[in-house]
């Protein structure tokens, strides 16, 4: 493909993906309005379905009398030596919005938490999907987010919380059962201080949390 084609198909490429960007900025700045009115009614909102575009091409190419491409594009007026070849074209076409896992079902994950048993806090993983169907043999990744537990603790005045050695999850890797469920559990260190400790859950991008307050184990 000649440079000058490449060239075109980059800027249409790049132009593609900015016009994609600005359709879903368009639709966040949408979704980010008031939810409700002053008494507490729904109010209208607003989805992009869909964006139609046109894009003009003009693309043209100077070679010389042997058929050597120019270097300096953009002249007043050709040499007599040199021939000019424009080319016009129109291209059109349509963004569609897909919805989240290309309009597939996508994981649901629900994390709860239990009471102190001899040390340990029980944690309980379900996973579903959007249709409502139990994810059976699904992987789950799950871990203490500190910087979220800080954050938590210091909401409950616990300004001085962080995580001792001896307090950390049983099993990171888990695998859910023809229920759906997977389970595992928070061993708590004998040094732990009060405070909130918060997991997270994973199934590749899709991520749920939960938190076990530690003031009321002991």
């Amino acid at each position: 493909m000649p440079a000058d084609s490449r060239f075109v198909g980059n800027s249409i490429e790049e132009l593609l993906v900015a016009l994609a960007e600005g359709l879903r900025e368009a639709q966040s700045a949408l979704d980010s309005g008031q939810q409700v009115d002053a008494s507490g009614r729904p109010v209208a909102g607003y989805h992009l379905p869909f964006l139609d575009f046109t894009i003009n091409v003009n693309m043209s190419t100077q070679t010389d009398s042997g058929g050597r491409p120019i270097a300096l594009m953009f002249q007043a007026a050709p040499p007599q030596s040199s021939t000019t070849t424009a080319i016009q074209s129109n291209i059109t076409g349509r963004l569609v919005a897909i919805p989240p896992g290309n309009g597939l079902p996508v994981p649901n994950i629900v994390v709860t938490t239990g009471v102190n048993i001899g040390g340990e806090a029980a944690i309980t993983v379900k996973a579903t999907n959007s249709a409502g169907e139990l994810l059976v043999n699904q992987a789950i990744e799950i871990n203490i987010d500190d910087a979220a537990s800080a954050h938590l603790s210091a909401g409950r005045g616990r300004d001085d919380f962080s995580r001792a050695a001896g307090t950390r999850l049983k099993d990171g890797l888990l695998s859910t059962g023809p229920d759906g469920i997977a389970t595992t559990r928070l061993i708590i260190g004998k040094d732990q201080r009060p405070g909130i400790v918060a997991l997270v859950a994973n199934i590749g991008p899709y991520t749920a949390r939960g938190a076990v307050p530690l003031e009321m184990l002991g």
